[in-house]
């Protein structure tokens, strides 16, 4: 079987390993089409982590491919937004400065011009920290860290976005805020879009389709269909449809892990 795409992610074969020779992780075959939105769940150390650092180009020494539209991801000017665990700021730099300098990296024909802070204190507001513009990171909580991570990763409006369990940090309540902020951005602006979550329910309210992985690092990952995606966003968690899918996603990872 080909997994070979000349439309969207695609990859191929990919493996990782440790300098001893230890897989970090396994064999995937796998493709996203392009402003496709797929949700990853697994075990912890099992690869989520490392599958997003390689597409992003932060590991250079893997085994495999990793294509976008048919070409190798590394050698074309595809712009790719990464939201890590670690959120990525800059210490010495605000809130608003976070955010600018990414795009004047992503975008430097914008670089502060009016659109360009207009399209700043856009996502700061949607991400209810527009009065945290002039504060420094040290200074913010990891969840109020975590949204300045995810507004300059929208902000850069990237070719392909990548998440690791962007919501992590926050309470229940501004969790589902950004969930549903996330589902409305990505329709209205779709990229293409891989998302690292623990959370099941999570995984089913964001996922056109569910990757699960193993423990095993040789084990095949497992692709779920998601029908409750298509559903409006306020109406999946209380369908029958997402109970159902609920159990049957539990189902592959008790067999899987």
């Amino acid at each position: 079987m080909s997994y070979l795409s000349n439309s969207g992610l695609t990859i191929a074969d990919l493996m990782v390993e440790y300098t001893g020779g230890q897989l970090a992780l396994g064999r995937v075959n796998l493709t996203i089409p392009e402003y496709g939105i797929y949700t990853i769940i697994g075990p912890s150390g099992c690869g989520k982590s490392t599958l997003l650092r390689a597409i992003a180009g932060l590991l250079q020494d893997y085994h495999g491919e990793i294509l976008y539209n048919g070409k190798s991801i590394h050698n074309q000017e595809t712009l790719i937004g990464l939201v890590p665990q670690s959120y990525g700021l800059l210490p010495w730099k605000t809130v608003y400065s976070n955010i600018q300098i990414a795009m004047n990296i992503s975008h430097p024909e914008r670089r502060n011009n009016q659109d360009q802070e207009l399209q700043i204190r856009h996502w700061l507001e949607l991400m209810g920290i527009a009065d945290l513009a002039s504060r420094y990171p040290i200074s913010l909580s990891g969840g109020q860290q975590q949204r300045v991570a995810i507004a300059r990763a929208f902000a850069i409006s990237p070719t392909i976005m990548l998440l690791d369990e962007p919501f992590s940090a926050l309470d229940a309540m501004t969790r589902e805020t950004l969930q549903q902020l996330f589902v409305d951005n990505w329709q209205a602006n779709p990229t293409t879009t891989l998302f690292v979550t623990h959370d099941v329910e999570e995984a089913i309210l964001l996922g056109e389709k569910i990757i699960v992985m193993t423990s095993d690092k040789e084990g095949l990952i497992e692709l779920i269909d998601n029908p409750v995606f298509h559903m409006k966003h306020e109406d999946k968690r209380n369908s029958d449809e997402f109970i159902q899918q609920t159990r049957n996603v539990r189902k592959v990872m008790q067999n899987k892990w």
